[in-house]
């Protein structure tokens, strides 16, 4: 299933049934770059992946929409960050033709370059998967797209709580 073809929905819970004109219009809006990014978070016996599209326009920042997918637990740490990063370049590959060349499509990485963390280990693979397809990519902390907006989805969805904001 492509990514187009899942559920998604805006960060306050509103279906959204075209993603593709649902981007066309936040751009159309003032929307000057767009952000994909997904996170993770491991329960009992499923991991769920959130990804987030992020549209931001200068000085009245953004809009958000999501899509999430729960798979059986992906135990390996380095498995579980490609799988984030390739859900998000993925994303990328199918809106990229509707994205003018003078917008930016960027891709946040979840992974720390930090030797102290143990994504470190992975930071050069996972920025190559997103560099080779030709997309620009950040790394946390900048990465906030991963790091902050597609983890508040999950939290807010384990929480059962959905604040409208990231």
């Amino acid at each position: 299933m492509s990514m187009l073809e899942r559920k998604w929905k805006t960060i306050e819970g509103v279906r959204v049934d075209d993603v593709k004109g649902t981007l066309a219009e936040m751009l159309r809006e003032g929307g000057k770059e767009v952000h994909i990014g997904t996170d993770s978070q491991q329960a009992a016996q499923a991991t769920e992946f959130v990804t987030v599209v992020v549209v931001l326009t200068p000085g009245h920042g953004g809009r958000a929409i999501y899509t999430r997918e729960k798979v059986f637990r992906v135990r390996s740490l380095r498995e579980r960050l490609m799988k984030e990063v390739w859900f998000s370049v993925s994303m990328g590959l199918e809106l990229n033709e509707a994205i003018p060349t003078t917008t930016g499509l960027t891709v946040h990485i979840d992974a720390n370059p930090d030797v102290r963390f143990r994504s470190s280990d992975f930071v050069k693979e996972l920025t190559s998967m997103v560099v080779s397809q030709g997309f620009k990519s950040l790394l946390k902390p900048d990465s906030w797209a991963a790091s902050h907006a597609a983890d508040h989805v999950i939290k807010t969805n384990i929480l059962g709580k959905h604040h409208g904001h990231i």
